[in-house]
């Protein structure tokens, strides 16, 4: 997927459908990290702001579609791109001062890109965390 500017890898184990985008309402004292909610399915999900993330980047356009995390979190997609049966090898860590390390992993040549894992478990963490200090 492409996603503020960059592209990254989602596990489908984490992801549980791709639906079409609806502009977020904002909510007044929304936590950092969120641009407000969307109703899918009868239930309010919030949507992610990936510029408020630590390394976090502005979308390059409108969302083209929303991923739905199994978490109830909607993710804007700038783009799908496809799937994997298999990656490729070797991954490559982050560097210990990437700010976005908290939320992206490893990194995988894909075509000559180097493409970065979305770390779902540490992006739910940074946001219980942004949750915590307000």
């Amino acid at each position: 997927m492409r996603a503020a500017g960059r592209d990254l890898l989602l596990s489908t184990r984490d992801l549980r459908e791709v639906v079409d985008p609806s502009p977020p309402t904002p909510l007044p004292g929304v936590l950092p990290g969120i641009q407000g909610v969307v109703l899918h399915q009868g239930e309010f999900l919030p949507v992610l702001a990936w510029e408020e993330l630590p390394g976090g980047r502005r979308p390059e356009g409108p969302p083209e579609a929303l991923a739905v995390l199994r978490t109830r979190l909607a993710l804007p997609l700038e783009r799908l791109v496809g799937t994997l049966d298999e990656l490729p090898g070797p991954w490559e860590e982050p560097d210990d001062d990437d700010a976005a390390r908290g939320w992206l992993g490893a990194s995988v040549q894909l075509r000559g890109v180097a493409v970065r894992q979305l770390d779902v478990d540490g992006l739910l963490d940074l946001l219980r965390r942004f949750r915590s200090e307000h």
